[in-house]
This record gives C-alpha cells, structure tokens and sequence, in this order.
C-alpha cells in the first residue's frame, strides 16, 4: 500500500505528543522527526489551521488542538454505543432475520459504527466504518432530523441521486425531515440500493440528544411490507432500550 509523505509526516507530528510531551516547539519537532524546520513548520502550521494543534500563548511551543479530542469523543461515545446496542440489535435481527446496524452522524455524513446480521445471512454493505450521504439512508434522516432548520438549510452535501428513489431536492428533503420529526422514525424507500429498504428510530443519550440511529434493513417487499407497522414498533422499542443503556429515561 502507498503512504502519501505529506499526510504521513502530519500524523508523524501528532504522534509525538503524549502524556509526558504536552508542548513541543518547531525546533523540536524538527529535530524528533529528522525533518528540515520549514518542513515542520509548514506541517504545524496546517495542523494548527484545522485545529489538530493549537499555540500555547505562555511559551510559544505547540499543544494538540480541540480536534483532537472531538475525534477521541467520536470514538470513545462509538464504542460506549456498541456495548449498550449489542444485546438490542441482536435481538432485533434475530426477530427479522435481517440486518441492524447503528450509526452516527459526522460532517453531513451516517457513518455505521455497529452492524448485526442474523446468523448465516450476511450482508455486504453497508460494512462498519463506511460512511453514506445522510439524506438517502434512514439512520441518516433520523440525524439530520435533529439538526437546527438553519443547519438543514445551509446543508452543504450535493443530494446526487443513488437511485430514482432518492431525494435530490431541498425543500423535498426539509418536508421528509419534517415528517420525520413528527413520526419519530425514518424509512429509506429502495433511496441507497435498489430493492433495499430500511427502518431507522433515534436513540438518546443521559442528557436526552440523539447521539445515534438505529435501523433495520432488506428487501423493500418485507420491511415495508404487511409486518411493517409491527417492524417499525420493535426498531423505535430496541432504540429506546439502547437510549436506556445509555442513561436516558424514555
């Protein structure tokens, strides 16, 4: 696999702070990494412009940024939402027999944090970790549901269709949303992947904000089928059970 020298040496540069480093200096830095200091400094300097490092004003040398440690919250509340899913989504999948997943939203994006598949039914996509536009899936219109109607309007992703389902018009998008926040569920109508539908309800942390969205997904013909209505009951139950985990008294 290729490594792209520049991205590699900006992570090589965070990675030399630690517990004991809390402050290091271009000098520094250049002398860790055995890099020219224009280098470093152009490295810093770009680090610091997206908030991956910050300047300590005391004594000029450099600290890890805010950034930093929003992305360790993304991972950190990831994992503390895996555990108080797994029992919820396995029971849910099992139910069905189709799969669940879970995921969050990230810069206009659902990324899936968790999937459970029923035993000897796998899934290729949506794999953990892959990130889909949020306006076409379900999980994803949960999350953007709970957006301020000025983050909706100023909504920056281009709404390209995956399919003649999907939708590609703002003011259609802010009228589903709508309809999403009265309903308190989300249903993606073959909007991803031809023949697929899903099912997505929000779960709620301790201070009662949606930190994720819960879905089930398959064929169009069975989730938004004759069991739908039960379907879609036992996704918003196994989402409130997972808010519960999480410290939240819905």
């Amino acid at each position: 696999m290729s490594v792209i020298q520049s991205v590699d040496r900006a992570l090589s540069v965070l990675c030399q702070f630690n517990n004991q480093t809390r402050y290091l200096g271009i000098t520094e830095l250049s002398q860790l990494l055995d890099l020219p200091k224009s280098t470093v400094h152009g490295l810093v300097k770009t680090l610091e412009g997206r908030g991956f490092l910050t300047q300590n004003q005391e004594n000029g040398k450099y600290q890890l940024g805010v950034k930093v440690y929003e992305l360790g919250m993304v991972y950190s509340n990831a994992v503390e939402l895996q555990s108080a899913a797994k029992n919820a989504a396995n029971r849910l999948a099992s139910r069905y027999e189709e799969a669940v997943h879970l995921a969050i939203y990230v810069g206009g994006m659902a990324v899936y944090i968790m999937k459970t598949e029923f035993k000897g039914k796998l899934v290729a996509f949506p794999k953990v970790g892959t990130s889909i536009p949020a306006y076409a899936t379900a999980v994803g219109k949960v999350l953007l549901a709970t957006l301020p109607d000025s983050d909706i309007k100023n909504y920056r992703e281009k709404l390209i269709p995956f399919t003649s389902n999907t939708i590609t018009n703002r003011e259609s998008l802010r009228a589903e949303l709508a309809k999403v926040r009265e309903q308190g569920f989300a249903v993606d109508n073959e909007e991803t992947l031809k023949g697929i539908a899903c099912v997505g309800a929000p779960v709620f942390d301790r201070q009662e904000r949606v930190v994720a969205a819960l879905s089930i997904s398959g064929p169009v013909e069975k989730i938004l089928g004759e069991s739908h209505p039960q379907l879609v009951k036992d996704v918003i139950l196994a989402a409130r059970e997972i808010s519960r985990n999480l410290g939240c008294s819905v």
